[in-house]
C-alpha cells in the first residue's frame, strides 16, 4: 500500500523498479496514478486520456508486473503494425534490464515479419500484434492455444480500443435492424421485400470479402473473433482459472465504445458456452486522469478529447488548384520546413492524397442490370470499357493527387529534406529486431492518416497534415503526435509542438472549428 501522494512509478511496480530508474520514468503523469492501483487490483479497464499523457505505461506497467511476477503471459493487440512495433519496444525497453534474453520475451505477429514458431511461443511472456495476424498465430501455430488458454493468459490489452472495435458500419444496418416497424407486422410490402434482398446481397458480398457474418448476422471482427478465441481456450486449466484481466486504452473512446466492448466480451461468453462472470470476472469500468473526472458535467460524456495547450496549430493557405496538387503541396511542406527547422517532422498524406488508388479501385467495379443473363454479362462488358475509358482520362487529367509514400519521401529528398516511409523506418521491411539500431531515423517520416494512432517518437516536433483529415477526431489523433509527455529528471514534461495543415482557404475554417472542438489554441495562418 503506497500512499498515492509519494508513490513513484518505482515504488507502484517495484518489480519494474531497476528499468523504470534507469529510463528516468519517476513521477507519474496523471493517468498513470489514477490507474495504477486499479489495474493492480485487476479491475477490467478503459483507460481515457488525451493523446501523449502515458497511456502505453499505463497498461504496460501493471499487466507486465503480473506477467514476471506470476509467471504468465500477455496478449497486446494494436490496430497498426506501426503501433504494434512501438509497443514491442517498450516492453522491450523495460524488460532488457531484468533479462539477458528480453528478445525472446517479446514476440511480434504483424504482417511483414516472420511468424513466430512453437519455440518462440513455447518461450514468451508477450505477443504483441494486430488482430488478424494474432488470429492465424494462435489459431494455426502450436503452442497457439496454449499461450492464451486456462491459467496462462493474464492480461489481454486493446490499445486504440475503438479502432479495434468500431461500431457497426451504416451499410449493413439497412435491414438489419431487426422489426423495423413492428406495428406493420404480417404485412409484407414490396419494400420490405426490397430492403430483404438489399440485405441478402450485401450479406453475400461481405462473405465474398472474407468477412465473418454470425448467427444474427451481424459482421464479427478480427478483435471480437480474438476473444472468441482467449474465451473458448478459458478453461483448458480446469474451471478454478483465474479470468484474464482486460485493459483497454483511447483518446477518443466514447459510451459507445465502452458499450461495444462490454458486449463484445458478452458474445465471446456466449460462443464458448460459459458465462460472462467465469469467463471475464467483471465489467469494464472507465479510468480517467483524477482532475477530468472532478469536472461539472463530466458524467455524460466518456470522451477526453484535447490536445494539449502547448501545441500550435498553423495552416498554409494554398488556392483550390494547388491544394490539389501533391507537388504544389509538398513545396509549400519543403517551405515551412525551412521556416520551422523541425529536428524531426511526421507527414500525414490524408483524404484526397491518401485515397488515390482506393478510388480507381472503386470506379472499376460494375454493376450490371438486365432481363437475361447474357444481356447481363454484355451490359457488363459494356460498362467495363466505359469505367476503363473513364479512368484513363482521370489519370491523363490528375496524375498529381496520387502518392504514395516512397513517391513523397522522392519529392521531399529534391527539396533536400532526407525523408523515408514510417514503416521503412520501422524496420517493417526486413525482421525488425535486426534492424542495426546504428541506422540513423531520418528527420522526416511519412505515413498515412490511419498509421497515426498511438504513435510516439521523442524527438518529433512538427507534425505536417497533407490533404483533409476524415473527421475531428482523426485530426485529433494527428495533431496528438505532438506535445507529448515524457520523462526529464524523473518530472512528467509536456513538448512544445507545431501542427501545420496544407489547406484551402474554404477547408480553413472547417480546420478552425476542430481546432476548437479539441480545445486547442487559436488556428493561426503561416505565411511562406
Amino acid at each position: 500500500g503506497v500512499g498515492l501522494e509519494e508513490a513513484t512509478l518505482p515504488n507502484l511496480f517495484p518489480a519494474l523498479s531497476e528499468p523504470l530508474n534507469n529510463l528516468g520514468f519517476s513521477t507519474p503523469t496523471p493517468i498513470q496514478s489514477a490507474s495504477a492501483t486499479r489495474a493492480l487490483d485487476d479491475e477490467n479497464l478503459l483507460i481515457i486520456a488525451p493523446t501523449g499523457s502515458g497511456k502505453t505505461l499505463a497498461y504496460l506497467l501493471p499487466a507486465l508486473t503480473k506477467a514476471i511476477t506470476e509467471d504468465k503471459t500477455v496478449l497486446c493487440v494494436a490496430p497498426t503494425r506501426e503501433l504494434a512495433v512501438q509497443l514491442m519496444r517498450d516492453a522491450l525497453a523495460l524488460l532488457s534490464v531484468l533479462s539477458d534474453d528480453a528478445e525472446s520475451a517479446v514476440l511480434l505477429a504483424v504482417r511483414g515479419v516472420d511468424i513466430p514458431t512453437p519455440a518462440d511461443l513455447a518461450g514468451a511472456t508477450m505477443m504483441i500484434g494486430t488482430p488478424k495476424e494474432l488470429n492465424i498465430v494462435l489459431a494455426n501455430v502450436a503452442g497457439g492455444y496454449e499461450f492464451v488458454g486456462g491459467d496462462t493468459l493474464s492480461t489481454v490489452v486493446l490499445d486504440e480500443v475503438d479502432v479495434l472495435l468500431p461500431l457497426p458500419p451504416k451499410k449493413l444496418r439497412t435491414a438489419l435492424d431487426n422489426g423495423r416497424d413492428k406495428s406493420k407486422k404480417g404485412k409484407n410490402t414490396p419494400q420490405d421485400e426490397r430492403r430483404r434482398q438489399e440485405q441478402r446481397r450485401k450479406l453475400m458480398a461481405a462473405k465474398r470479402k472474407g468477412t465473418e457474418i454470425n448467427d444474427s448476422k451481424q459482421i464479427i471482427t478480427q478483435t471480437e473473433k480474438l476473444l472468441n478465441l482467449i474465451a473458448s481456450c478459458r478453461f483448458a486449466g480446469g474451471e478454478d482459472a483465474t479470468p484474464p484481466q482486460i485493459l483497454a486504452g483511447s483518446a477518443t473512446a466514447s459510451r459507445k465504445t465502452l458499450d461495444r466492448l462490454n458486449r463484445a466480451m458478452r458474445n465471446a461468453a456466449d460462443e464458448a458456452s460459459s458465462t460472462f462472470d467465469l469467463v471475464w470476472s467483471k465489467d469494464i469500468k472507465p479510468c480517467r486522469p483524477e482532475e477530468t473526472s472532478q469536472k461539472e458535467g463530466a458524467e455524460h460524456t466518456i470522451r477526453a478529447v484535447s490536445v494539449p495547450s502547448q501545441v500550435d496549430h498553423k495552416y498554409i493557405s494554398l488556392s483550390k488548384e494547388s491544394a490539389s496538387s501533391a507537388a504544389s503541396v509538398l513545396t509549400a511542406v519543403a517551405d515551412a520546413a525551412k521556416i520551422l527547422k523541425p529536428e524531426t517532422a511526421l507527414v500525414f498524406l490524408c483524404g484526397e492524397f491518401g485515397k488515390a488508388n482506393i478510388k480507381a479501385k472503386e470506379a472499376a467495379r460494375t454493376k450490371a442490370s438486365a432481363a437475361t443473363s447474357q444481356a447481363r454479362r454484355n451490359s457488363m462488358l459494356k460498362q467495363k470499357r466505359i469505367a476503363e475509358k473513364s479512368q484513363a482520362k482521370d489519370k491523363a487529367k490528375s496524375p498529381k493527387s496520387v502518392l504514395s509514400a516512397r513517391k513523397t519521401c522522392a519529392i521531399l529528398e529534391q527539396f533536400g529534406i532526407d525523408a523515408q516511409p514510417l514503416h521503412v523506418a520501422l524496420g517493417l521491411e526486413l525482421n525488425v529486431k535486426e534492424v542495426d539500431e546504428k541506422i540513423e531515423t531520418p528527420p522526416f517520416l511519412v505515413t498515412f492518416e490511419g498509421s497515426a494512432r498511438g504513435l510516439h517518437f521523442d524527438g518529433v516536433d512538427v507534425v505536417f497534415i497533407v490533404g483533409r483529415p476524415a473527421s475531428a477526431a482523426s485530426y485529433l489523433h494527428l495533431a496528438g503526435r505532438v506535445g507529448r509527455a515524457s520523462a526529464s529528471d524523473g518530472n512528467v514534461v509536456v513538448k512544445p509542438g507545431t501542427v501545420v495543415s496544407v489547406c484551402t482557404k474554404g477547408s480553413a475554417t472547417e480546420l478552425e472549428k476542430w481546432t476548437r472542438q479539441i480545445g486547442g489554441s487559436a488556428l493561426e495562418e503561416l505565411v511562406l
